[in-house]
C-alpha cells in the first residue's frame, strides 16, 4: 500500500501542475477580454512588468475623471437652457 501511495502522489502533483496553469491562462485571457480581474492579475502584472501595471493604473484613473470644465475651443454646451 505504502508503494502505490509513493508513486501516484508525485504522479498526481506533476499532473495538477498543467492544469493548473491552464486554468490560470484561461483566466487571464478572460479577464483581459472583458476588462476586469484587475485584482487578481493586478499582483502578477506588476512582478513581470511593472511599467504596463502603472499604465493600467493612469488608464483606470483617467476613465474614472469627469471632466468638469471645457478645454478651451470646445463648442459652447446649452447648460440646460432651452432656445425656441
Amino acid at each position: 500500500m505504502v508503494g502505490r501511495m509513493e508513486f501516484w502522489a508525485p504522479v498526481a502533483t506533476f499532473l495538477s501542475l498543467p492544469l493548473f496553469l491552464a486554468a490560470f491562462a484561461w483566466y487571464a485571457m478572460r479577464a483581459r477580454r472583458a476588462g476586469s480581474g484587475q485584482s487578481l492579475m493586478g499582483p502578477f502584472e506588476e512582478i513581470w512588468d511593472p511599467i504596463a501595471h502603472k499604465t493600467n493604473i493612469e488608464i483606470q484613473i483617467e476613465a474614472q475623471r469627469s471632466p468638469e470644465t471645457p478645454s478651451p475651443g470646445d463648442p459652447p454646451s446649452d447648460l440646460g437652457i432651452k432656445r425656441a
